[in-house]
């Protein structure tokens, strides 16, 4: 059995390891497992709690780029995570808080002509322009029971790995993507005779917006592109038109438009344009991970719980459009 194109555990080979330890390998196969398809190393569970410090996942350090749903790839073996560039990354993984502040615009740092001699002038942060972000954490698991291995049904075991894995990413990347989906009737873009014109038209509302708010943006920024994949074809070709004939004068894309990412969370009935990072941010407490087998004899088996924390936040809902198709 495959989970996002990488192969779990090879049953084949598991009457070579001693009963007394399959249980143990199997295990650390779907930690391995999981750890392909996050793309980072995964521990079999977190170190324990140490003078009151929170439980720590694995070195954030080690974390490759996300995989991300250009516009060239051709083809995603993994979870939908192509969220994660529209959010930056705050890393609380070896933080004692459970959350982390966004500090407001009109609390930012102002830049005075300063003298020879003179002492910088220092920004003063209004308490009301600091919001916090807490955690949430999301925890399922399943049982591997006795009679699995002893009448050796491991495809039930792949069942439930996969289910339980699926349902973490799936639940992750609803939450994210409905950030974008819960914004208000305010970031609207309405159709402006076709798609070309319209992105153009989000762009540049994105950045007078948030010129207009005090932010320092810039006509250089990069814009991400969020929709339904039964209209990413469309986005595509609005993307690529201007560069079909380049000789003549037809309209074009005048952003810089780095990803279209592609999601079934969001309807197709419209789509986003973006401005990443800023304030969007999502903090990352604990990575998904497995916590030590518990023994339940009421079930005649172990109970496995997989774990892990984090929560997104928009704290500036002038970075996105959500652009009519008509």
């Amino acid at each position: 059995m495959k989970l996002f194109g990488v192969k779990v555990i090879n049953w084949a080979k598991i009457k070579e390891i001693p009963p007394a330890e399959r249980v143990d390998a199997i295990v650390d196969a779907l930690c391995k497992a999981l750890g392909k398809i996050q793309g980072d190393p995964v521990k079999k569970y977190a170190a324990a709690t140490v003078d009151g410090q929170k439980i720590v996942g694995h070195d954030a350090n080690l974390m490759p780029a996300a995989p991300v749903a250009l516009v060239m790839s051709d083809q995603l073996k993994s979870p939908d995570r192509g969220y994660e560039v529209l959010f930056d990354e705050v890393d609380m993984r070896a933080s004692s808080n459970d959350t982390f502040k966004i500090i407001d615009v009109s609390g930012g740092v102002t830049f005075y002509q300063q003298r020879p001699g003179e002492e910088a002038k220092l920004s003063k942060l209004p308490k009301a322009a600091v919001a916090l972000v807490s955690f949430l954490r999301f925890t399922g698991g399943f049982a591997i029971l006795d009679d699995w291995l002893r009448f050796n049904q491991y495809y039930l075991i792949d069942q439930l790995f996969a289910d339980t894995t699926r349902n973490w990413f799936d639940k992750k990347a609803t939450i994210h993507y409905g950030l974008l989906t819960a914004l208000s009737s305010a970031v609207n873009q309405a159709f402006v005779t076709d798609d070309i014109s319209t992105i153009n038209a989000a762009c540049a509302g994105i950045l007078q917006d948030l010129t207009d708010a005090g932010y320092a943006v810039d006509e250089n920024s990069q814009f991400d592109i969020t929709v339904n994949p039964t209209i990413k074809e469309r986005i595509l070709m609005a993307l690529y038109a201007g560069y079909l004939n380049p000789n003549t004068n037809n309209k074009k894309i005048i952003w810089n438009i780095r990803n279209v990412i592609a999601t079934s969370k969001i309807v197709n009935t419209s789509y986003y344009v973006s401005l990443p990072g800023g304030k969007n941010m999502r903090g990352e407490w604990e990575d998904f991970n497995l916590r030590p087998p518990q023994r339940n004899e009421l079930a005649l088996g172990a109970d496995h719980v997989w774990t892990g924390a984090y929560n997104p936040v928009i704290g500036e809902a002038k970075q996105h459009k959500r652009c009519a198709l008509s």
